[in-house]
């Protein structure tokens, strides 16, 4: 992408204070949901180019079904290793260890214990955004895509998705369940995404209902 959006920031939280970190190993933050749809859409058209992704396919963000089914790995606990919320420092970089440790910025991954598919840090370090419209109720279904057409139009009028919880988050914001929406043009310190590989949609995404259709953060 050719771009640092990370860059210049600084981080003071309760008297904490830490630039962020920079390095391969580490999640790209203050990324918008704009930006990681466009991260997304350049690396599919470089993918093709290159012969090595079909036309079927395509890198994208995960839908909010997909990013919880990934998250949870066939559980159905608080969390991916169960409802133990003194375990959780094991998984993850939360409020609990990050903040209160004196390190208020996203964490180098894969430091944390996987869950039981072999995915780290599902739980906390950094918001994950999603591909959905947030909603305040869930349409149902196998996989859906909440979708409104104004909004793939216009992203800016709507909030979007987004999952897992971050470094200065308490432990019910990390669970598995735990969902909010907020502004696509959102740029902070524990904003940053996962990159799915998924079939490319043909149907149309089932829409969400008119409560749903507001910007206000949640």
């Amino acid at each position: 992408m050719e771009s640092e959006p990370w860059k210049g920031h600084e981080t003071t939280i309760a008297g904490h204070f830490a630039p962020p970190k920079e390095g391969v190993d580490f999640p790209a933050t203050y990324v918008t949901w704009s930006d990681a749809m466009e991260f997304c859409a350049k690396l599919t058209d470089r993918e093709r180019k290159a012969g090595r992704l079909g036309d079927g396919w395509e890198y994208t963000l995960p839908t909010e079904a997909q990013w919880e089914r990934a998250c949870r790995a066939r559980t159905e606990t608080k969390f991916s290793f169960g409802d133990d919320e003194s375990k959780l420092g094991e998984y993850a970089w939360f409020a609990g260890n990050a903040l209160k440790g004196g390190e208020p910025y996203a964490h180098r991954v894969g430091q944390k214990k996987s869950n039981p598919w072999g995915l780290h840090d599902m739980h906390g370090n950094a918001w994950e955004w999603c591909r959905d419209v947030w909603t305040v109720r869930l349409p149902g279904g196998r996989d859906p895509l909440v979708s409104i057409k104004e909004a793939i139009e216009n992203p800016t009028a709507y909030n979007w998705v987004y999952r897992g919880g971050g470094w200065d988050r308490n432990a019910e914001e990390c669970g598995s369940a735990y969902r909010n929406g907020n502004h696509p043009s959102r740029r902070v310190s524990l904003m940053g995404f996962r990159v799915a590989l998924c079939a490319v949609r043909h149907a149309n995404p089932p829409e969400a209902s008119a409560e749903a259709r507001s910007a206000t953060d949640k």
